[in-house]
């Protein structure tokens, strides 16, 4: 793979991921899942595995009902490598969670692995898999 050379494929994946955090935060789960390709997946390595628009669009309110709507995510040291096929990247980054009902404590804080696909001009996570440190 090579590294992303394109700034607007940076600053589309950037929105794709502050998207993502926002999403899932504030309860928007139609919008959450619509980051997703209609067969992506979503695991959080040995506690849960979301599978399509269907069954993504429950992380939303999985989030709400155990951070009270307080929990905040952040993905940060985002690498994004393209595949040959310029449709297709790879991403490594960091996912952490604060809850600010406790002063902004750390909730979780895991590595991600994300594949992710273009479909009509647009990045969309194929594949996110995060796995606590």
């Amino acid at each position: 793979m090579n590294d992303v050379s394109g700034i607007a494929d940076r600053t589309q994946i950037a929105e794709l991921f502050a998207r993502y955090c926002h999403s899932v935060d504030h309860g928007d789960a139609d919008g959450w899942a619509a980051l997703f390709t209609s067969d992506g997946s979503f695991e959080v390595v040995g506690a849960m595995r979301f599978v399509g628009h269907d069954q993504l669009r429950a992380m939303p309110g999985i989030v709400t009902e155990h951070g009270g709507g307080k929990w905040r995510h952040q993905i940060t040291n985002i690498i994004t490598e393209m595949a040959p096929d310029a449709d297709i990247a790879q991403v490594r980054a960091y996912g952490l969670v604060t809850d600010w009902r406790d002063g902004g404590k750390l909730v979780t804080f895991a590595d991600y692995e994300v594949a992710l696909r273009r479909i009509d001009g647009q990045w969309r996570i194929a594949a996110l898999t995060a796995t606590a440190s």
